[in-house]
């Protein structure tokens, strides 16, 4: 197993990966409650009583975007057997002085292997190296096993967007979820 900087990232590794989506037995419902007075904003995690599947796409152009990230040259890709099995498209931000993960996968074969904690952990190395503040991302309130491994690995929840998502179709009950690991 090797991580190493990603130097371009073609459709059929994009695609090696697999499908880039998800299932959930559980979400984080987000409550609001404002007045003029105060707004209070609260995340319970609570049992579906049907998984919550979420097939995402990306296209030629959605590939084309992160090769233009990768040659920023903070993103990461982990390698098997000259394979890659996992990549992390990450973005700095000067404006705040973080880096963002845009983009964080592992190919289904090698989940729960610690391959994504490993590849996490060079991520807040190359981050500390180049005197980042903090590793940020952005995730859905229905992927509750994402939520849970980025909390595994450091990461704080720190924002949410109630209304991101709202005009896509099937997205209404989509709530974006904004985390950070400080470094």
């Amino acid at each position: 197993m090797i991580i190493k900087k990603l130097v371009e990232l073609s459709s059929n590794d994009f695609n090696s990966l697999g499908d880039f989506g998800y299932i959930s037995n559980q979400k984080y419902e987000a409550v609001k409650l404002e007045t003029l007075q105060s707004c209070m904003i609260q995340l319970n995690l609570i049992e579906l009583a049907e998984p919550y599947v979420k097939k995402e796409m990306n296209d030629d152009e959605d590939i084309k975007r992160y090769n233009e990230i990768v040659k920023m040259e903070h993103s990461l890709g982990l390698y098997v057997d000259n394979n890659l099995v996992a990549f992390a498209i990450t973005e700095p931000q000067a404006w705040n002085n973080t880096l963002l993960i845009w983009h964080f996968q592992v190919h289904q074969d090698f989940k729960r292997k610690g391959y994504g904690k490993l590849l996490l952990e060079k991520v807040f190395r190359l981050a500390a190296d180049n005197q980042f503040r903090a590793v940020t991302l952005e995730t859905q309130n229905t992927n509750a096993p994402a939520i849970h491994f980025y909390k595994n690995c450091g990461f704080t929840i720190e924002g949410i967007d109630l209304s991101l998502y709202n005009d896509q179709g099937d997205a209404a009950n989509e709530v974006a979820i904004y985390m950070r690991k400080k470094i």
